[in-house]
């Protein structure tokens, strides 16, 4: 009888209730604001990333040689063009996203043919060739480490941006 009473006004006691739901939601609610805080720590870098690809685009857009690799000033301007999207300066300097290089950043040219189709009409407004430059990266998201708590793998930032070739102006 005594056993069943004790059994009974442990059920009923609700002293130590705050705690127990303490200890169930406050991990849920701790996972939920790192997650929150690691997506929005990704797109950031994400959009420095985009930032800097667009800079440098646009940077060789305006360059002296039109999208011509085999130039002999290219090499230059695509080493500037790489630091000016890793860096935010065509000397270098201090990384925009920590651990994304300048070797990290391609760029290529490509010719694209604009000849009209024999009324006059083309596709695109200038030559009969337009060339446009496109820089692009993949790099691995500096992760601020949730993704490995939960055993997965960071993701992978891949972008690029495209500018036609305009020259100096």
């Amino acid at each position: 009888m005594k056993s069943a009473h004790m059994v009974r006004s442990f059920w009923q006691d609700r002293e130590g209730s705050a705690l127990v739901e303490g200890a169930i939601v406050v991990p849920v609610l701790f996972a939920l604001v790192l997650g929150v805080y690691e997506f929005s720590w990704f797109f950031y870098q994400q959009h420095l990333i985009s930032t800097g690809l667009r800079d440098a685009a646009r940077y060789l857009a305006r360059s002296v040689t039109l999208c011509d690799p085999t130039a002999p000033g290219w090499s230059i301007l695509d080493a500037n063009a790489k630091n000016l999207a890793t860096a935010g300066a065509i000397d270098g300097g201090a990384a925009r996203v920590k651990g994304w290089s300048a070797a990290m950043v391609t760029s290529r040219c490509t010719l694209i043919d604009n000849r009209g189709d024999g009324r006059g009409a083309t596709p695109y407004r200038g030559g009969p060739v337009i060339s446009v430059v496109t820089v692009s990266t993949q790099f691995p998201d500096p992760s601020l480490g949730f993704f490995r708590i939960l055993g997965l793998q960071p993701p992978v930032i891949s972008a690029s941006h495209s500018e036609r070739v305009i020259g100096p102006g």
